[in-house]
């Protein structure tokens, strides 16, 4: 993380200084909801980092997860890092400033215009040490990643924001017409896959919480594609 810290091995929050005082397991007593988020250019890609909120009898409890489910865990993997606060705004302000911290720390860039995630409930933890659950994976994957796209040759940018086996939709405040054909080459773990489809459809008026873009159906993707989706979390 940013900076070397404690953790308590009961509630998995940070210890400060010797006057810790730790608040149990902090398991959820209420409904645990998606709070502040935000995107941001890693070395893996585009991502999106966001805080759950949820109570914990008198108090409340944040925890930070990259999108859509992997939780950040305590070194070693002992549980999920959490935030204790008396109010909900209190605890998602700590968690907030512990990824900043983080993202400061890594010189990861902010995309904040980029604000559509995929939103899927979290299972609780157990406890302390406990295992993570798996997750059914849905057939539509978020990733954010660099892709390029035109109709003779893969020129204009854009960004990818959720990939299946047979197809996916790009980001881009200018998409193509529903039913051309389209070229595309997309940056898949440091290599290039080309790719070939049919725009569907297309976004072009802003809506709230749905970014402008266009929804491809591939046509005879490369197998390094459905391998690459597949591997996705």
């Amino acid at each position: 993380m940013s900076r070397q810290r404690e953790w308590c091995p009961i509630c998995c929050t940070p210890i400060e200084g010797s006057s810790h005082a730790c608040p149990g397991s902090l398991l959820a007593t209420g409904h645990e909801r998606h709070g502040w988020r935000v995107h941001v250019e890693t070395p893996y890609g585009l991502q999106a980092f966001g805080v759950l909120v949820a109570p914990c009898h008198e108090a409340w409890r944040a925890r930070i997860l990259t999108y859509p489910n992997i939780l950040w865990t305590v070194p070693g993997g002992g549980g999920s890092i959490k935030f204790a606060g008396s109010t909900a705004e209190e605890a998602e302000r700590q968690a907030v400033a512990f990824i900043e911290e983080h993202c400061l720390a890594k010189n990861f860039l902010r995309r904040d215009q980029l604000d559509p995630v995929e939103v899927r409930r979290i299972s609780e933890e157990a406890g302390p040490r406990s295992r993570p659950r798996r997750h059914q994976m849905s057939k539509r994957k978020t990733c954010f990643l660099p892709v390029r796209f035109g109709t003779e040759r893969a020129r204009r940018k854009g960004t990818t924001v959720n990939l299946s086996r047979e197809g996916l939709f790009v980001g881009t405040p200018a998409p193509l017409e529903a039913g051309e054909s389209i070229r595309l080459q997309l940056n898949a773990d440091g290599y290039t896959v080309p790719l070939r489809g049919i725009v569907i459809w297309n976004r072009r008026r802003q809506e709230a919480g749905r970014p402008l873009g266009m929804g491809i159906r591939l046509v005879d993707p490369a197998p390094a594609y459905p391998r690459f989706v597949d591997a996705l979390a």
